[in-house]
């Protein structure tokens, strides 16, 4: 073969043949076949001379021109230096090529997985931002080689966008229930990945990377990268003797001093005495302010400190079971909206300051506000407050109507 390979190279990769082998190639890669004539219109004598001699002419016809019949070349190299024939030949001086047809059927491929991918944005709008971004910057072909792989991705991208938000569940537990695979969505692993970045859009955390950001933006869904990083900010909680963490919270109380939980401490303990009623607050400058005036009386005050991640979901849930009615305030923004929609899908709770009459007051009596955009969303707890939010589209962050929230827990 190799001899066989050094003759078709004396035929076509010499000086006066190699434009003819690029523009069958070239060919080849466009139309995926080779037929017709080749016609290379200014030649020199040695290229003129080289094609005729290709197809068995004897001399090079007039002209400045050089021509040669794809179809006599391939019965002649089929009949001699190489059985089997001209498409054979180029790939093996040139190397494979793509057929044009494998080329349509990947690009109609790719466009269909990026179709999957943009549906789930569909069904959740806090998903498009990422979704779009998945699409445009290339991360789905970085993740699979192929479009039937990728298209698994995105299948599997479906299943744990329908799995969330999660009930406080240990990652490895999750990507076991969905994929039979404890370790799929492993930091390391392409669906690991891009899992990560649509639990953060969808838990409305923040987009980055590096450990931290992963645990967050998991957290912010319910699920639980380790024990220890998931943490809940309280203030007021009377515990109790029922154990370690109950007794912590009966002496951080006592001094008006805000405790943070983890996960681990909320799955292991009871948190003690529970509170006829527990305030919820989403930014921690609330529980700071509430610590400063506090009295031993005082209601219990939980923090989520934005989207809400197993922590929260687990000791408002505790303090539901115990008989609490939650009462919750957040940012009137979008993003304060999907949270407090978040909330609601995990716990039951009534508005604290936070339904239309109360937006429309802090918005004529504050100046400078920000404006905002996204999408609103439902306001089931204050019907009136979503077309109040969209009317205005000026943002109140609980910081601004800090003085009336302090007032209330008074």
């Amino acid at each position: 073969m190799t001899d066989d390979r050094e003759r078709l190279a004396r035929l076509l990769e010499t000086a006066d043949t190699s434009w003819l082998l690029q523009r069958m190639r070239t060919r080849l890669e466009q139309h995926g076949e080779l037929s017709g004539i080749i016609v290379k219109p200014q030649a020199t004598q040695g290229e003129r001379t080289s094609a005729a001699r290709l197809v068995g002419r004897s001399a090079a016809r007039a002209g400045q021109s050089a021509s040669v019949s794809l179809d006599d070349l391939d019965a002649l190299l089929r009949r001699g230096a190489w059985p089997d024939g001209l498409e054979s030949a180029v790939v093996a001086l040139t190397g494979p090529y793509v057929h044009p047809q494998q080329r349509r059927e990947a690009r109609e491929g790719w466009q269909a997985v990026a179709e999957s991918i943009r549906q789930l944005a569909d069904r959740h709008s806090q998903l498009a931002q990422w979704a779009e971004s998945v699409v445009r910057s290339g991360a789905l072909k970085r993740a699979a080689d192929t479009p039937t792989a990728a298209q698994r991705i995105a299948d599997q991208l479906a299943m744990l966008v329908d799995a969330l938000p999660a009930e406080a569940e240990v990652i490895g537990v999750l990507a076991a229930r969905l994929y039979g695979d404890a370790h799929a969505l492993d930091a390391r692993t392409p669906l690991g990945k891009l899992g990560a970045g649509l639990a953060a859009a969808f838990g409305g955390a923040a987009p980055s990377t590096g450990a931290h950001a992963r645990r967050e933006g998991w957290g912010s869904v319910g699920v639980i990268v380790d024990e220890l990083s998931s943490w809940v900010l309280a203030l007021g909680l009377p515990g109790g003797p029922v154990s370690p963490t109950a007794r912590a919270l009966a002496t951080l109380a006592e001094a008006g001093q805000p405790t943070i939980l983890t996960y681990r401490q909320l799955a292991t303990d009871a948190v003690g005495q529970v509170p006829a009623v527990v305030y919820v607050c989403e930014n921690p400058a609330v529980v700071s302010a509430a610590a400063d005036q506090h009295s031993p009386d005082g209601p219990g005050l939980v923090c989520l400190n934005g989207q809400p991640g197993a922590a929260a979901f687990r000791l408002l849930s505790q303090l539901v079971d115990g008989g609490a009615e939650l009462r919750y305030h957040g940012d009137f923004d979008a993003g304060g909206m999907v949270i407090a929609r978040t909330l609601a899908r995990r716990v039951p709770w009534q508005p604290w300051c936070f339904s239309a009459p109360d937006y429309l007051e802090a918005v004529s009596q504050l100046h400078d506000l920000a404006p905002f955009s996204g999408a609103i969303g439902e306001t089931v707890w204050s019907p009136p407050l979503a077309a109040e939010l969209d009317r205005h589209r000026l943002r109140v962050e609980e910081e601004s109507v800090l003085q009336r929230l302090l007032s209330d827990l008074r």
